[in-house]
């Protein structure tokens, strides 16, 4: 017995990231309004009657064996659902790491979905969902895509009405951003800003499709922390906005900036101008679950 299964594993931008005290587990509570966008991982699953063994192969900038989450994926889906398979993944990194895109959440999210799709539907949806909530806060979100909002450490999702493909461009300055320490300047500094909306308010305007109202909604309590941490953010965020772009982000905790356009002619000027000061800088859309 063989089978394969190929899928994208698509990158995600927070427009909307409100993060609350630190809790007693160490976590924090947070709000967020998360979008799927078109930048995407590429995902090979291919499983043989074995012994439960784990081959994983990688084409560009990520770890191989066991310190890549898709492979914890699999380990995880195997005991989960008891096969015993001979798992092969194959993994084309598209998606920086440590970027605040989600990158290898997202590649983990795939890893279940193509197991669980060769295996018959072995787990069911809660069930598929509480074994990537023990993967990581972001892998749940990637296993509903789309638009989304993100609640307790951001591993409760639920579907928000679809926003329309609207224009964005990213700019990743080309450094790497640990979470921990962004989180750890953001307690240090004693939280983040109070939002100008509120997660609904988010919904509201993506459902409506108004990417001036989106731009104008967009926040991140963590983005003083990475532009403290990282002062090439905060450049970046200038220069988007000079450069005319309609609202710009940290997504996540960093170090990516992305960018609202009005349409597509406005999105690739601010991919032109925003190619001199990034050494990489995508312009693409959001992307809708299914």
């Amino acid at each position: 017995m063989r089978d394969a299964v190929t899928l994208e594993a698509p990158a995600k931008v927070n427009l909307y990231l409100e993060v609350g005290a630190k809790r007693r587990d160490g976590y924090h509570d947070v709000r967020t309004v998360l979008q799927a966008v078109e930048l995407c991982d590429l995902v090979e699953v291919e499983v043989s009657g074995g012994v439960g063994g784990i081959d994983l192969e990688v084409q560009g900038e990520a770890p191989a064996g066991e310190d890549n989450l898709c492979h914890r994926a699999a380990e995880a889906f195997l005991e989960a659902s008891g096969k015993g398979w001979d798992v092969r993944i194959g993994l084309v990194k598209r998606i920086p790491a440590a970027a605040g895109l989600g990158g290898g959440s997202s590649d983990a999210a795939a890893v279940l979905r193509g197991l669980n799709f060769l295996a018959g539907e072995a787990l069911d949806r809660p069930g598929l969902m509480r074994l990537a909530a023990s993967l990581g806060t972001d892998v749940p979100f990637f296993l509903v895509g789309g638009t989304a909002l993100g609640e307790g450490r951001g591993e409760r999702v639920t579907p928000l009405p679809q926003a329309p493909p609207l224009p964005l461009v990213l700019a990743n300055p080309g450094i790497p951003l640990s979470t921990a320490d962004v989180y750890r300047r953001f307690d240090e500094g004693g939280g983040g800003e109070s939002p100008l909306g509120s997660a609904e308010v988010m919904g509201e305007a993506l459902r409506g499709g108004d990417a001036r109202r989106v731009a104008a909604l967009l926040f991140n309590s963590l983005q003083p922390a990475a532009c403290a941490l990282a002062p090439q953010v905060g450049a970046l965020l200038e220069r988007a906005l000079w450069a005319g772009a309609m609202g710009a982000l940290v997504s996540g905790s960093g170090p990516t900036v992305f960018m609202l356009a009005g349409d597509e002619g406005q999105a690739e000027e601010l991919e032109k101008e925003m190619g001199r000061y990034a050494p990489l800088v995508v312009r693409i859309r959001f992307r809708s679950s299914g």
